[in-house]
């Protein structure tokens, strides 16, 4: 097996990738970085969020990754992680969500900030996110049925839209940069539709060639 993909079978592994962002955040503060010292509490809030953002994005690349390459051994070793990560995205998107709750100073603060829209989308991603986060265990399986757990968790594709618009939207990232960030997700699920369509166009000749009677 690629040695890489066995380190990344590694539940010790995954886990220590998982915590980079958290490490990471320190690094500023040592290089008395000044976009940090000016307003730390603003460069937190941009930073979780960004690092619950390439996480998603990360994530939601695993199962086109899968359907496209099916013999490629990164994204099978990745896939066994499919559900720590995805509770890690829930996790950095609620420091986001509590630094900027911190950040307004006040409820009331914090309620008239939703008329803005990229706000709003945020709150909405995040309670998504946090649907998602709480059914993403074993008894949640069982008790909801297998097909009405995947219908639940589809609503990832509706988080990708949200996430989209609320990054696109802000000072910090802007359309440009949204679009690189999003760029091979987007790629990759244009692909795996074009596969999928070519498959089905190619059951359906097969199932009309046999119904014709000889």
């Amino acid at each position: 097996m690629n040695p890489v993909a066995r380190f990344l079978r590694k539940r010790w592994s995954i886990h220590l990738l998982l915590c980079t962002p958290v490490f990471y955040v320190f690094v500023p503060t040592l290089q008395n970085d000044t976009t940090y010292l000016a307003d730390p509490a603003k460069y937190l809030l941009e930073y979780f969020g960004l690092a619950s953002t390439y996480l998603f994005v990360a994530l939601s690349m695993i199962t086109p990754l899968r359907k496209i390459f099916p013999k490629f051994a990164i994204a099978k070793s990745i896939a066994i992680h499919r559900r720590q990560i995805g509770v890690s995205v829930f996790l950095y998107s609620l420091l986001h969500f509590l630094i900027y709750f911190a950040y307004m100073g006040s409820w009331s603060e914090f309620v008239k900030d939703w008329d803005k829209l990229f706000i709003l989308s945020g709150i909405v991603g995040f309670a998504l996110l946090l649907s998602l986060a709480a059914t993403s265990n074993n008894w949640s399986v069982r008790k909801l049925g297998g097909r009405n757990w995947k219908r639940i968790h589809r609503l990832a594709y509706l988080i990708m839209l949200l996430l989209i618009y609320h990054q696109a939207t802000q000072e910090k990232t802007g359309y440009r940069e949204t679009a690189k960030v999003f760029a091979p997700l987007i790629l990759l699920q244009t692909v795996r539709i074009a596969i999928y369509g070519k498959h089905a166009l190619k059951n359906r000749a097969k199932h009309d060639s046999t119904d014709i009677p000889s």
